[in-house]
Parts: structure tokens; C-alpha cells; sequence
């Protein structure tokens, strides 16, 4: 495209406001309002109005993932806030915190309510059904009109944004009404029942195979949008949550030979054959990892980002990740904060801790206290002054956002990844392990170590439990803040080994009945909000809500 996601919500409103209207209503199950038969019958006929209703659900994509307000950040709360990332901030608690904190979720926590990726996918389903309708009005050829190639172009993201949207629906709450047509009259049969979530997955993967065939390939991508390695992503992510490594495999070859936004090859090599291929120099080098979150657009890592622009759209003020002048609702978890930089010394039992060059790129290490702001500050997605190891100092990293003991401005944009490759790296490691080939499992999972400074491991050590349990560690600090801990644990069945000991400890100390976790999967889940509820009667609550 021609405009950067940082215009997309101004361009969206400019020309499409009065033609697209598909926000929350309450006698919707998926919280869509019908379009108006007469705004219809005017809407999508020029490719403006085409790239300005696709600019919108991008726009309504990053609005649900980012926050429209402050700490609204659904990504963190739906894809980490319940993990041993985080934690309560003592000082500063709400309900819906404090559920997530002791594991006590209700159909009132402000983040069970899934309207904001339903307005999403009901965008993608208006594009997806009259993008072809604009050649009718705008032949091609004519003034305005949209040229197969792009048409092309546009319904392939459309399909990608439905399906990974309907991913998320999934991964959260499980069965879900399945809608793949817009509303288009006000006489439109709103309430549905929830279908299985292996019918809403199957319907993912028909929608990204589709998108896949409709874009070209071995295009250099915008980093902002959905490309040819994004669609190879969420494929393989799919599958991987349906245990289906085999065809996870299939698409992560597929990744690797598409495209970063720099123009190089992900993977040439692990394109041609299964566990092939893999080096340092396809990664973002370890000194500057943290320029990866800065510059995604000149990173060789880079598949798909949300763009979020200071000037557009105000703060990006996330709970847990972000700059913002109020005190967070959540922090680092304490076990994480404290054990993540001598973790060399633990495991590979040296006498002095190998130095991770992620630590000091993610977040503060120096203050152990509750005060509001700076405790346990998290500023991998900011840009900071590096220091590179000499004879006599370590490596350090100061963030620009920070001055003195003060947090500095809060006026900059923020690029949140969505998928980078050195985390599908780590899970086409966990493919490969399930797979039976540990030996090239290792061999990726030891790009990612090395690129961070520390020791590689040996084939040799590990089982393919273990191994497991390696991989997904690693993948908690490389990823960490980017909204996977909490799926990584639901799909490796890992909830209660890691979570039971943490929430019996955090009931034990605050004096309240002690359950841990428990046994009842089912919790894997959230529930569904109030409001979404009430909005359909065909819906039943999640058990054992």
C-alpha cells in the first residue's frame, strides 16, 4: 500500500465513516450494527473507498489489540495477563485484576468480552464480499477503478485479518458463532448459537489457504500489513495449536521462504527441506535486539507488526508494556524479574552469569520496589543507548523514554509485533521436537540462544519433555510482552505444572481460600461477558463459570 498504518484510522473516517458502521450494538451476539440498505448500496465502488474500508479494519485491529482507552491493551490481558509473566501491582488493584490475579475469573471482568474482534472480523466479511462488487461501478480501466492485481491484494488481507481474528476468538473462549457474511439489512437474523471451535479453526485455515493463493510471492512486504510470511505464520501457529506438526512444518518452510521487509529471504536453506537450514545472520543481532521493536520496517526479523502512531492515535498507554503517566495495573512477576538475569548460573552452572542481551533491552533490573511508574519498567518496545561490552564494563542499555529517575516523554510511537521470526524459530523448534528430529530442534533453539550470549545446549540432555520445557522458556523471555505466555502454557497442557504453585502461593499469602489452579481445564478459557450474553439468547455461558 501507499499509506502507512499511521493515516489508516484518519483515512478510514474521512471517507468511509458514514458508510461503515459496524460497532458494538447490544442486540447483535457479535456485537455488530447492520448497515443501512442506502449506505449500502453506496459503499466500496472506487479503489479509494476500497483501500480507505481495508485502512478501517486494520484500524479496528490494532484499536482492539492496543487499547482505545488506557491499559486496554487486549493483547497482554487475553494472551498473558494469567501467565507468570505478570503480576498484581500491590498498590493499585481493580476486580478484574484481582480475578486474574488469584484466578477467579466472572463474566464481569472488563476483558471477557470478545465485541472489539467481532467489529473486527465484520469488516474483513463487508471487504471480503464487495470488494469484487467495485469493478460494477468503477470498470477497470476508468478513473477510480481497482485493478485485479490489487483486488487480489486486498481480499487476501481481508481473509488473513478474519481468520486471525477468529484464532483469537478461539484461543480464549473456544466455541463461538461462526459468521463469514456481513450484516446487510436491518432484517438480518442477529442471534446464533456458538459453533465448535474445530469448525471455527477449519474455517481459519480455508481463509489463510485462500489469502496465501491470492498473494503474490517472494514479495518484499510493508511490515504493517498482511503478507505472504504473515499468512505462513498464522498458518503454522494454527496448526501447532491443533498439534498438527506435520502440516505446521509445511508452513513454516513457507515462511522461510517468503520475504522480510528488508527484502531477504527469511530462511532460503530451511525452505528446501524439514529441520534444514537456520543462522545468526537471519536474526536481528543481539546487540541491537531491542532495534527490532523500534525499526521493524529494517529488520530482518520482522513479519507483521500493528503500527501505532503518537500523532494519530494518542498514548499507547498498555498496562505492563508501555510508557504512560498513571501507576500500571500489573508488573513484571516477581519469580521472572528475580530469576531472568542470573538464569545462566542456574542452568548451565557457571560461576558467573553469562550476560542475556535481552535483560537490560527489556525491562528495568535495578528497582526491586512497589513505587508507582518506574518499578519493574518494561521498555523493550522503546528506543535506548547501547553499550557494548569492553574488557572492563559490561553491556548496558539505557532507554530514551526514561530521564533521571523520572519517566520522560510519553509522545512516541510504538510498533507492537504481532509474529517475528525468531519466536515461529522457537516454535518450529517445538515442531521439529514432536516431530522426533531433537537434533535440528536444538539447532534452532541455539540460533536464539546464541544471538542473546548465552551457552548453547546439547541434544544429548534432554527428552522430548524436556526439550519442551527448554523450548518454551526460552520462548518466554525472547517474547515476553507479546501476548504468547499464556496460549504457549494452554497448548502445551503446561497450565497447572507452572500456574498452581504461583496462584497457591499469591491465595496463601492474601489470606483468601486456597485452590491454585486446579484440575479443571475448562478454565483454560475465559468466560463470556455479561453484555455478550445478554445480546443473544442462543449463547450459553462457559463452564464452569
Amino acid at each position: 500500500m501507499d499509506f502507512n498504518l499511521k493515516n489508516m484510522k484518519k483515512i478510514f473516517y474521512i471517507s468511509a465513516m458514514s458508510v461503515i458502521l459496524i460497532l458494538g450494538s447490544c442486540k447483535k451476539t457479535i456485537d455488530e450494527q447492520p448497515i443501512s440498505e442506502g449506505t449500502l448500496a453506496n459503499f466500496l465502488r472506487t479503489s479509494l473507498e476500497a483501500d480507505a474500508a481495508v485502512a478501517g479494519m486494520y484500524g479496528e485491529f490494532q484499536q482492539t489489540m492496543m487499547g482505545n482507552g488506557q491499559y486496554q491493551n487486549r493483547m497482554m490481558w487475553w494472551g498473558e495477563s494469567r501467565s507468570d509473566n505478570w503480576e498484581r501491582r500491590e498498590a493499585y488493584s481493580v476486580n478484574a485484576t484481582d480475578e486474574i490475579q488469584f484466578n477467579g475469573l466472572t463474566e464481569l471482568n472488563t476483558w471477557a468480552d470478545w465485541s472489539w474482534l467481532y467489529s473486527t472480523i465484520s469488516r474483513a466479511n463487508l471487504l471480503i464480499k464487495k470488494l469484487p462488487e467495485v469493478k460494477n461501478y468503477s470498470p477497470v480501466g476508468s478513473i477510480g477503478s481497482l485493478t485485479p492485481a490489487r483486488e487480489a491484494t486486498l481480499m487476501a488481507q481481508s481473509y488473513a485479518m478474519r481468520a486471525l481474528c477468529y484464532f483469537w476468538i478461539v484461543r480464549v473462549w473456544g466455541d463461538a458463532p461462526l459468521r463469514t457474511e456481513p450484516y446487510e439489512k436491518l432484517g438480518d437474523e442477529a442471534e446464533q448459537a456458538r459453533d465448535p471451535q474445530a469448525k471455527i479453526l477449519d474455517q481459519c485455515i480455508a481463509d489463510l489457504t485462500k489469502a496465501y493463493d491470492l498473494t503474490v510471492k517472494a514479495q518484499t512486504p510493508n511490515v504493517f500489513y498482511i503478507g505472504e510470511g504473515a499468512i505462513c505464520a498464522m498458518m503454522a501457529d494454527i496448526y501447532m495449536w491443533k498439534k498438527d506438526y506435520a502440516n505446521a512444518a509445511i508452513w513454516f518452510q513457507r515462511l522461510f521462504a517468503s520475504r522480510a521487509p528488508t527484502g531477504k529471504v527469511f530462511n532460503a536453506s530451511g525452505a528446501t527441506a524439514l529441520g534444514a537450514g537456520g543462522a545468526i545472520g537471519d536474526l536481528q543481532p543481539g546487540l541491537t535486539w531491542n532495534a527490532q521493536f523500534v525499526t521493524p520496517a529494517s529488520s530482518v526479523e520482522s513479519i507483521f507488526y500493528i503500527h501505532w502512531d503518537f500523532l494519530a492515535n494518542g498514548c499507547a498507554c498498555m498496562a505492563g508494556t508501555s510508557r504512560t503517566d498513571n501507576e500500571p495495573y500489573i508488573r513484571m512477576a516477581t519469580q521472572l524479574w528475580t530469576e531472568w538475569p542470573t538464569k545462566s548460573t542456574q542452568l548451565y552452572g557457571t560461576t558467573t552469569a553469562t550476560v542475556d542481551l535481552r535483560v537490560k533491552q527489556t525491562y528495568n533490573i535495578t528497582s526491586a520496589t512497589n513505587q508507582p511508574i518506574r518499578d519493574r519498567s518494561v521498555w523493550k518496545l522503546y528506543a535506548g543507548a547501547y553499550v557494548a561490552p569492553t574488557a572492563t564494563a559490561g553491556y548496558n542499555f539505557t532507554p530514551t523514554i526514561y530521564t533521571g529517575s523520572l519517566p520522560g516523554t510519553r509522545e512516541t510511537n510504538v510498533y507492537l509485533p504481532v509474529y517475528r521470526l525468531s519466536g515461529m524459530y522457537l516454535l518450529y523448534a517445538e515442531a521439529l521436537n514432536q516431530l522426533g528430529d531433537i537434533a535440528n530442534a536444538v539447532k534452532y533453539l541455539n540460533l536464539i540462544k546464541t544471538r542473546a550470549g548465552v551457552p548453547n545446549v546439547l541434544a544429548s540432555s534432554y527428552t522430548k519433555s524436556t526439550l519442551e520445557s527448554e523450548i518454551l522458556q526460552e520462548r518466554q523471555y525472547e517474547l515476553f510482552g507479546e501476548g504468547v505466555r499464556w496460549f504457549d502454557l494452554v497448548r502445551t497442557d503446561k497450565v497447572q505444572e507452572i500456574m498452581d504453585p504461583i496462584l497457591t502461593a499469591r491465595q496463601v499469602a492474601s489470606g483468601i481460600p486456597v485452590t491454585g489452579f486446579g484440575t479443571d481445564k475448562r478454565r483454560y478459557f475465559w468466560p463470556l461477558a455479561n453484555r455478550v450474553l445478554y445480546s443473544n439468547r442462543l449463547l450459553v455461558q462457559n463452564q464452569p463459570y
